[in-house]
């Protein structure tokens, strides 16, 4: 099992977000430790995903808070 500190290194490394000597020893260990490669492969994986994700309200939503806010101002 990958220990927490190693996951919070790997979502930083998908990010960019590792210092550059962090960096040049986690891709050393990557290419040793098949476990924390497939963890990475993981978390760019899930990156990806959530990327793609969705960003806006759907319709249905948009409506339901349009007729909300219409039957507040029918009240007042």
């Amino acid at each position: 099992m990958i220990k927490t500190s190693t996951q919070n290194e790997l979502i930083q490394y998908v990010y960019n977000e590792l210092a550059e000597n962090a960096c040049e020893q986690l891709e050393v260990a990557l290419m040793h430790d098949n476990e924390l490669a497939e963890g990475c492969s993981d978390f760019l994986l899930i990156q990806r995903l959530l990327d793609g994700a969705t960003k806006s309200p759907s319709d249905r939503a948009i409506n339901n808070i349009l007729n909300y806010s219409k039957s507040l101002s029918l009240q007042s």
